[in-house]
């Protein structure tokens, strides 16, 4: 992952446009809008006193709650940057939430923290015709207003009473008062938008049921927690936790933070990570999850991105400040953290997901390529559902070729590429240019024709550049490593005795990207070989039998889209199988996933 950038902009607000081409901010009495990319703010308005901001579903309208001389709305046109009407409201209003139609506003009232015993009340706005339809009353240290998903519902937080104000967006009267026990803070609607998960400030998460306005359980926690993340099924959630305090040397130091994984169908939690950990916690870190659902944010003196549901590391590196908040891009490419020194945005672009390098289309789904006996290369497009999109045709002449390896990026381009061997031992690189085809080849080695098998592993040495292994006929394995450039680093011997081996294949499992090594010996026994931290091979593992009946096998990465590395292979007859890796080794009973692949004399 590249280092974060910083952009100098001050911002204490930020909402994305839906389609992800703009971030609009608030900070310092000004709204503004920044295009994404080149991150460069296009322009502003001065608008006073702003606590809350929301968009409209096209993004040309902002609404702004203020209050200066008098509380009111401000509406911002987004293209023009200049302010359009203003709302006036009976009170100032401090949180906002718009309907998903964009024809209700809904504008919270109360100061919760300047005088949390009065009760608070919400103004439905009427957005055609910048009027307040209606006010009503809530509880008291009203903090947060959520729209249900459904948008028949409106759910206030009234954290000084301990209590939920249910207000139906119809008759816009309340139709119940929930007490939560021990209290509540700001909550988050679950990715089906069937719950509203709610941290206590003594510890624990309040659960409460959409359909029938009811808290079903409470999910218990150590420390009070943030409001949870969600992957995208809602399978899973995410809050950051606290450990107990202890005494050091007759001090008190405050217990570390870490991240917790929420079962969402059992309310149980576990412990994941720590954050952060020690006297050079910066502070409570900040997690979110992307929106495709395929990672882990862990933002605070180190931007750590987890792989998921499997959470393995895909990245890490320092953060030049510390964050008090993140939104992720529609598109998940990248993330806006606001400072909590203000006047600056942490931009952290997302990682490459090494389990998804042999991505020729850049649709972010592993796909397969195959030569036929004509010379024919194929692209064979996954559809991240144990299946394919149709093929298309990316090249001819492959036949002169008597080895195809696909390394994933080689050159360092970002975009994955093709590695050749022809018949007088030269190996070939053909650039991929992200759109199914390759650019001209350029030569990369020779003498490669007294290398007995060549694999793809992926990141092996863990300096974040694709490497290749390769046996020669004594049976010794060679590391060489790639310079992220298309070129080598000096080779290294990694193993000896391998032989025995009729198939070697990389990524196996993956417990650390591009590390694992599976290979079939004669007997037809399926072996997977893992390295230490110290890049220590440890003792093998058996994890199949009977692998002798396939006359290919391809380790592509995660194939059916659950960020496991799987395995495909070809059988005698020529069908096509795929082998559903798990998320503790092994592999799931087999699917079919085609037919007739006898025709290809490569799959790579």
């Amino acid at each position: 992952m590249d280092s974060p950038d910083t952009l100098a902009v001050d911002a204490s607000i930020l909402k994305f446009s839906r389609d992800g081409s703009r971030a609009f901010v608030y900070g310092r009495q000004y709204f503004a809008d920044i295009y994404v990319p080149p991150d460069i703010v296009s322009g502003s308005v001065e608008v006073m006193n702003a606590f809350d901001l929301a968009m409209s579903p096209s993004g040309s309208t902002a609404y702004l709650p203020t209050k200066y001389e008098t509380a009111d709305i401000a509406v911002v046109d987004t293209v023009r940057h200049t302010v359009t009407a203003r709302i006036p409201l009976a009170e100032e209003a401090q949180k906002v939430a718009i309907s998903a139609n964009g024809a209700v506003l809904y504008a919270l009232s109360g100061r919760p923290y300047e005088s949390p015993l009065k009760n608070g009340s919400v103004n439905v706005i009427d957005l055609a015709a910048k009027a307040v339809k209606a006010v009503v009353p809530v509880g008291a240290g009203a903090n947060d207003v959520l729209v249900a998903p459904s948008g028949d519902k409106i759910y206030v937080s009234n954290y000084a009473d301990n209590t939920i104000t249910v207000i139906s967006a119809v008759t816009n009267k309340v139709v119940k008062t929930l007490p939560i026990e021990g209290g509540l803070g700001q909550g988050s609607i679950s990715a089906d938008g069937t719950k509203i998960f709610y941290p206590k400030p003594s510890g624990g998460i309040a659960v409460v049921a959409i359909s029938t306005d009811t808290v079903l359980t409470s999910v218990p926690t150590i420390s009070p927690v943030t409001a949870p993340v969600f992957t995208r099924d809602g399978s899973r959630a995410y809050v950051v936790d606290q450990y107990p305090g202890r005494v050091v040397n007759g001090e008190n130091v405050a217990g570390d933070y870490f991240v917790a994984e929420i079962d969402v169908a059992k309310n149980t939690v576990r412990p994941i990570a720590t954050a952060d950990s020690g006297s050079s916690t910066p502070g409570r870190p900040v997690i979110q999850t992307s929106p495709d659902g395929k990672r882990l944010y862990v933002l605070g003196s180190k931007a750590v991105v987890l792989a998921l549901p499997s959470l393995q590391v895909l990245a890490s590196t320092p953060m030049p400040r510390v964050v008090s908040s993140f939104t992720m891009s529609p598109d998940g490419s990248k993330g806006y953290g606001l400072t909590n020194d203000g006047g600056h945005i942490v931009v952290v672009n997302a990682p490459r997901l090494d389990n998804v390098r042999k991505d020729y289309n850049s649709d972010y789904a592993t796909d397969i390529l195959a030569r036929d006996s004509g010379g024919a290369l194929w692209l064979y497009p996954g559809n991240t559902n144990k299946g394919w999109l149709t093929r298309t045709r990316a090249g001819s002449g492959w036949d002169a070729m008597n080895l195809v390896v696909t390394p994933g990026d080689f050159n360092g381009d970002k975009k994955p590429d093709v590695l050749a061997r022809d018949s007088a031992g030269d190996l070939w690189l053909y650039p991929g240019d992200g759109q199914s085809y390759w650019w001209s080849p350029t030569k990369v080695g020779v003498g490669w024709n007294a290398m007995t098998a060549v694999v793809a592993p992926g990141d092996f040495d863990y300096d974040g550049h694709s490497d290749i292994l390769a046996r020669d006929s004594a049976g010794d394995l060679w590391l060489y490593p790639g310079n992220g450039m298309g070129g080598w680093l000096p080779r290294t011997k990694v193993g000896a005795g391998w032989n025995d081996m009729t198939a070697i294949m990389g990524p196996g499992r993956n417990a650390i990207p591009g590390t694992d090594v599976l290979a079939r010996d004669s007997a037809g026994t399926l072996w997977l070989y893992e390295r230490d931290l110290s890049s220590q091979w440890v003792p093998r593992r058996q994890v199949g039998t009977g692998w002798n009946a396939m006359t290919s096998i391809v380790t592509p990465g995660d194939f059916d889209g659950d960020d496991i590395p799987d395995i495909l292979a070809r059988d005698v007859s020529g069908d096509f199988w795929l082998y559903p890796g798990t998320e503790h080794g092994g592999y799931q009973p087999r699917v079919k996933v085609g037919a007739g692949w006898n025709v290809m004399t490569a799959i790579a």
